[in-house]
């Protein structure tokens, strides 16, 4: 495990990149993108713990904390998705570069909001693989985000909190010109889609355009009981085990 950061916009994204020992050729390489107000570590380790069993199998896994978030530079109230996407696009550059790393053969995880950085920079430049935990896209459009108590708060106070997670007019403002299922239909390459069941943004009316966009290329699973995230060590595991057979066969 090594550091390495990334500029993008005068800021620094601060990373570490897992490479399987030896390698003396280019390996294989997944960048993981962590959700909303989180971090590298995901939101109980589950980052760490899949980069960990991805080097263990001859692939390097690229963990990083976006902009305003975790370690990185950065102020909440410039977050966007769209600058996470040009961030998550400034860490590909950088890993295509790298000689330790196949550039041909690189791929991304996201969770949450992090999916949805991932899926929209699949629909912007070719990915060898994609993978996406809990994908927030399908929500964008909701009352949840774009309804009046956010932006009350953010003409009283000038930021808005959701959760303890501090952010400003930026996002509000970015959401309307997201079109997370045409960059769906651009990406070319496999997919997994994996959810818990009693997650709300599994629900199938937000699912069901990544369906109808990925076709036989998507593969779906339900975890049962699970929420938007693990709460026990089983449904972890069970996230870890799917998404690490995925990933080690398709990039």
């Amino acid at each position: 495990m090594d550091p390495l950061n990334v500029e993008h916009a005068g800021r620094t994204l601060r990373g570490v990149l897992h490479l399987p020992h030896p390698h003396r050729e280019p390996v294989p390489a997944v960048v993981l993108c962590h959700g909303f107000g989180e971090n590298r570590m995901g939101s109980r380790d589950e980052f760490v713990r899949l980069a960990r069993l991805l080097a263990d199998k001859g692939v390097a896994a690229y963990r990083f904390d976006f902009a305003a978030f975790g370690e990185s530079d950065g102020d909440p109230a410039d977050f966007s998705v769209s600058d996470q996407v040009s961030q998550l696009g400034a860490v590909l550059d950088q890993l295509e570069r790298n000689r330790a790393v196949d550039p041909a053969r690189i791929g991304v995880l996201g969770f949450s909001m992090g999916a949805l950085t991932a899926v929209l920079t699949a629909g912007a430049r070719p990915l060898r693989t994609l993978a996406l935990w809990a994908p927030s896209g399908g929500a964008l459009n909701l009352p949840f985000w774009n309804g009046g108590p956010y932006r009350d708060q953010i003409r009283d106070w000038g930021y808005a909190d959701y959760n303890g997670i501090r952010f400003g007019r930026a996002f509000l403002d970015d959401l309307p010109g997201l079109d997370q299922f045409a960059a769906a239909r651009r990406h070319a390459g496999p997919v997994l889609l994996a959810g818990g069941t009693e997650d709300s943004l599994m629900r199938a009316e937000l699912i069901d355009p990544y369906v109808e966009a990925w076709g036989a290329r998507l593969e779906l699973h339900r975890i049962e009981g699970m929420g938007h995230s693990p709460g026990t060590l089983a449904e972890r595991e069970r996230l870890l085990d799917l998404t690490g057979e995925f990933l080690l066969r398709t990039v």
